[in-house]
């Protein structure tokens, strides 16, 4: 019960950051997002450090805002972005995909009248989540295993990568799926 309410805690808290419009309620919700860390004991440089490796993603984010609105509303969407990536970062290290998965479970559970398993549902957010790491692993040896051949990455090769990263995919997914039916899993 306490990771369900924690979840949508998490979930409504990440929702309603974007409906923030002044800077004193963001800078609240700095404070906010900083206490969490202190609280359940992450580490502020390495959410520091999570923040840098996204911030090509807001400054992508804040630019495309410059042009479709004025400059100070694309500050407020980076700010933004940026406790939602804080908060979200606090969060995972606080859970394991295991308990993600089951709080998703629980909260499907009245899917069964419209008979929806949530234990399905529990298997495919369990199964997706610890895709991430291994689809970033395939990404960083694809690219390397480029490097090393002298192939450039860039837009004119990025068929040949994306082509061979997708192979990849398929084959773990194929593995992926071969050991969930050994397991007996219909």
């Amino acid at each position: 019960m306490k990771n369900t309410i924690t979840f949508l805690i998490f979930i409504i808290y990440a929702t309603l950051i974007f409906f923030v419009g002044n800077t004193i309620s963001l800078l609240v919700i700095f404070l906010i997002n900083v206490m969490a860390m202190l609280i359940t004991h992450v580490s502020i440089l390495d959410a520091i450090k999570n923040i840098a490796k996204l911030s090509p993603f807001i400054l992508l984010t804040v630019v495309i805002n410059c042009f479709l609105a004025d400059y100070i509303y694309a500050i407020l969407i980076g700010v933004k972005l940026i406790l939602v990536c804080n908060i979200t970062y606090t969060y995972s290290k606080n859970t394991t995909v295991k308990e993600i998965a089951n709080t998703i479970k629980k909260l499907c559970t009245p899917l069964k009248l419209i008979k929806v398993n949530p234990d399905d549902i529990e298997l495919l957010v369990c199964i997706s989540l610890s895709m991430i790491p291994i689809l970033k692993k395939e990404y960083i040896e694809l690219k390397e295993a480029c490097i090393a051949k002298g192939i450039d990455i860039n837009v004119k090769n990025t068929k040949l990568i994306l082509t061979k990263l997708l192979v990849s995919i398929l084959k773990r997914v194929n593995e992926l799926e071969e050991a969930v039916i050994e397991k007996g899993y219909n």
